[in-house]
């Protein structure tokens, strides 16, 4: 248990050495000053290979000295439920855990911090580089013209998108008022309706007590002649 203890921790602190080391390097990528220049690209694509290579080179460390932190929390607890190992119980193997784990964790702050600065530090150059590798002076000054170029096409396309919301705006305005107007014109027919119905109702009305009378009449014929009937057979 012990050795196994011990080879964690050797390799968590040669793991640390080395981002340690991969650290000041990026820093120093960082406090690199380029002066524009003609060749201010070629110094920008090189500072982009060493970027992505110290980058790589630090994820892959971290990712490593993470899964030793892991595999040393498990050796602990595992010892810790082994009745047997009582060196697990010592007070200080939770704080030489808890240290590695703090200074993984500022490893990794540290690392993104210096990571997102050159970023922004190499976007800016290459920016600034205007994208070109000609070294004529006529390429040097087309470079303002070019920005300015750039920025009116920005302009014109955000002019574009604005239009576009202003038509749509304005059709969706005409749809709504045709909607009011389509709701207007059936609110009229709906109260010309309710206008009339109680004329519809008066004609109904009339209708069913003509129904009545003629049944009434109906039934007295047919009373009649059931009566009439009835007497001639009794005579008969």
């Amino acid at each position: 248990m012990v050795d196994v203890w011990d080879d964690l921790r050797r390799r968590a602190r040669a793991l640390e050495n080395h981002i340690d080391v991969k650290l000041v390097a990026l820093n120093k990528l960082a406090s690199g000053k380029y002066e524009p220049s003609v060749s201010e690209k070629p110094v920008a694509n090189s500072k982009q290979s060493i970027f992505d290579s110290l980058t790589s080179e630090l994820e892959a460390i971290i990712g490593k000295l993470t899964q030793i932190n892991d595999q040393m929390a498990e050796h602990v607890e595992r010892s810790q439920n082994n009745l047997n190992s009582g060196w697990a119980s010592n007070p200080a193997l939770k704080h030489t855990l808890r240290r590695h784990r703090e200074i993984l964790r500022d490893y990794c702050t540290e690392f993104r911090r210096a990571h997102d600065n050159i970023g922004n530090q190499i976007r800016r150059e290459s920016l600034m580089s205007g994208g070109t590798s000609e070294s004529s002076v006529l390429n040097n000054r087309m470079k303002p013209s070019d920005l300015y170029l750039k920025e009116h096409e920005h302009i014109t396309s955000c002019d574009h998108l604005l239009d576009e919301q202003i038509s749509i705006a304005i059709n969706t305005r005409e749809h709504v008022s045709n909607q009011r107007l389509s709701l207007r014109d059936i609110s009229k027919k709906m109260q010309t309706l309710a206008k009339k119905y109680p004329l519809i109702n008066g004609v109904m009305q009339k209708i069913q007590m003509k129904k009545r009378k003629d049944t009434i009449v109906m039934a007295a014929v047919i009373s009649g002649c059931l009566i009439l009937t009835f007497l001639y057979m009794m005579h008969s």
